[in-house]
C-alpha cells in the first residue's frame, strides 16, 4: 500500500510540473476547446506507462506522446470533415424521392447510350471499387492509358446526360434544373 501511495505521489508531481507545458503545446497546435481533452489523453497514456519510462526521460517522452495524440486527433477531425462533406453532398444531391427517380431514369438512359467499352471503364472504379491501376490491369493497358480512357468515358457520359431532356425536378440545385451524378472519385458527371 505504501508503494501505491509513492507511485501516485510521483505521478501527481510529474503531472503538476508537465501539464502546463503539454497544454500550452496543444493549445498552439489544436483548437482551444480540444486542448484539454487531448491533454487528458496524453496523461492517461502516461499513467498506463508509468514505471516503464525513467523519470529523467519523462518530459521528452510526454512530448512525443503529445505529438502522437495530436496527430491522431487531426486524423479523426479530417475523417469527420470528409464524412460530413460526403453526407452533406449526398443530402444536396438527392433532396427528395422524385428527384432521385428522375436522376435514375436520366442516368439509365445516358448509360445505355454509352459504348460498352466506356461503361466498363467507368464501372470498374465507380461501381466495383477498383483502383485505376487494378482497372488498367484488368483491361490490359497501362495506368496512363486507363486514365485517358476514363476521362474520355466520363466526358461521354456527361454528354449523354446533357442530351437527356430532364423534367424539371423540384428542389434541384443545378442551373439546368437537374441534380448531378457523383462518381466514385468525387467528381461529378
Amino acid at each position: 500500500m505504501h508503494h501505491d501511495n509513492n507511485v501516485e505521489l510521483e505521478f501527481t508531481t510529474m503531472y503538476r510540473d508537465a501539464y502546463p507545458y503539454v497544454l500550452a503545446y496543444l493549445r498552439r497546435r489544436a483548437d482551444g476547446h480540444d486542448a484539454e481533452d487531448l491533454a487528458s489523453e496524453v496523461f492517461a497514456v502516461a499513467w498506463r506507462s508509468w514505471g516503464r519510462i525513467p523519470l529523467g526521460e519523462m518530459r521528452p517522452w510526454l512530448f512525443g506522446v503529445t505529438r502522437n495524440v495530436l496527430a491522431s486527433g487531426h486524423r479523426t477531425q479530417d475523417r469527420h470533415r470528409r464524412l460530413e462533406r460526403r453526407v452533406g453532398g449526398e443530402r444536396d444531391l438527392v433532396p427528395d424521392e422524385t428527384t432521385l427517380s428522375d436522376m435514375s431514369i436520366d442516368l439509365r438512359h445516358a448509360w445505355t447510350r454509352l459504348d460498352p467499352a466506356d461503361r466498363a471503364v467507368i464501372s470498374l472504379v465507380s461501381w466495383d471499387g477498383l483502383t485505376a491501376s487494378e482497372a488498367a490491369s484488368i483491361l490490359g493497358c497501362s495506368r496512363a492509358a486507363y486514365s485517358m480512357r476514363l476521362t474520355r468515358a466520363r466526358r461521354q457520359l456527361r454528354r449523354s446526360l446533357d442530351a437527356v431532356e430532364p423534367a424539371p425536378a423540384p428542389g434541384s440545385r443545378s442551373p439546368a434544373g437537374r441534380a448531378t451524378l457523383s462518381l466514385a472519385d468525387g467528381r461529378t458527371a
